[in-house]
């Protein structure tokens, strides 16, 4: 799902809050379960990015090292941002060939393009192992009453997309796979090399349905806040409606803000732009929303694109 080019961004907690107090004492999870090792679609090799350090340290055990060789790959990976297996020069030779040898990479993906608008807006495309590109986009902001700098990562999540709104380039341009958590974990860490700067926000708006791939989703989530330490607070993952999955994105009581892109007034006018909006009403939608709020008493947004001649025309109020 492509971030709109112009959103207005609607608050649902204001209108729950006085209803919500049965939910002051909800149990909030510090975060998603930790990622599974597993092998990408359509790559040869497993990724050590995106892995937790006791994982990464039960590796080094399984490979017949120490436990603590774990930990320095962990550096490596966050710390150094070593691109590629060959270039962990902290580790034994032989530890780096078995890595190698058990089929294991880095799971960095080169920079194959990337440009800058006047403001500073950075797009960035990724050529990812079987050669599909995805794009990245960095977002600073100077906070001129602060004295402070915000830096914005927008991430993909799928390689093009399967729900085909019609106001949507990626959409236009089809579906090919779902992206693993090291393809999307590596694309903060891309922005951060080219601003030489830390990310401070992410906002899952890029390429892809978000809620399509909440496995990988939430073990990218779960990353960033854990090994690059962004908070969860900082974080927006956007919808434009899938079916069932607010729910279960609710039941991991994240620290996050969910963003549905609703883009229309009314449930006709929506099926119009949004294909899989005729499986998911706007009463169940909502529905959902409330229900998110509820469950981690952080806020819902909606997204809204204005269209000439159409949703923005005073008739469809």
């Amino acid at each position: 799902m492509a971030a709109p080019q112009h959103v207005r961004a609607a608050p649902l907690a204001r209108a729950l809050r006085a209803s919500a107090t049965a939910t002051a004492t909800a149990t909030v999870s510090a975060s998603a379960p930790a990622p599974a090792p597993i092998k990408s679609q359509g790559t040869s090799r497993r990724a050590l990015l995106g892995l937790s350090e006791p994982q990464l340290r039960q590796l080094a055990l399984d490979l017949g090292e120490e436990s603590y060789r774990g930990k320095q790959l962990h550096d490596l990976l966050y710390k150094s941002r070593a691109k590629q297996i060959q270039d962990f020069n902290h580790v034994p030779k032989a530890f780096r060939e078995a890595l190698l040898g058990a089929g294991w990479s880095a799971g960095r993906s080169p920079v194959h393009h990337a440009v800058t608008a006047s403001d500073g807006t950075t797009k960035i495309l990724l050529k990812l192992e079987d050669n599909r590109l995805i794009e990245t986009v960095g977002i600073p902001v100077d906070d001129d009453n602060k004295g402070s700098s915000r830096l914005t990562a927008c991430v993909s999540s799928q390689v093009g997309c399967p729900l085909r709104c019609s106001f949507c380039a990626t959409g236009k341009g089809g579906f090919a796979r779902n992206l693993q958590p090291n393809e999307i974990v590596e694309q903060v860490l891309a922005i951060e090399e080219t601003f030489k700067q830390r990310v401070t926000n992410v906002v899952f708006m890029g390429m892809g349905e978000p809620m399509m791939n909440l496995k990988s989703v939430l073990e990218a989530h779960r990353c960033f806040n854990k090994e690059l330490k962004i908070g969860q607070r900082m974080m927006t993952i956007s919808t434009v409606g899938v079916p069932n999955t607010i729910k279960m994105l609710a039941s991991h009581k994240l620290q996050s803000t969910l963003a549905v892109s609703l883009h229309a007034p009314n449930q006709k006018l929506r099926e119009t732009i949004v294909p899989s909006a005729k499986s998911y009403p706007l009463g169940a939608l909502m529905d959902d929303c409330k229900n998110y709020f509820l469950e981690t008493g952080r806020r819902v947004s909606f997204e809204y694109t204005l269209l000439v001649n159409f949703v923005a025309s005073w008739d469809q109020r």
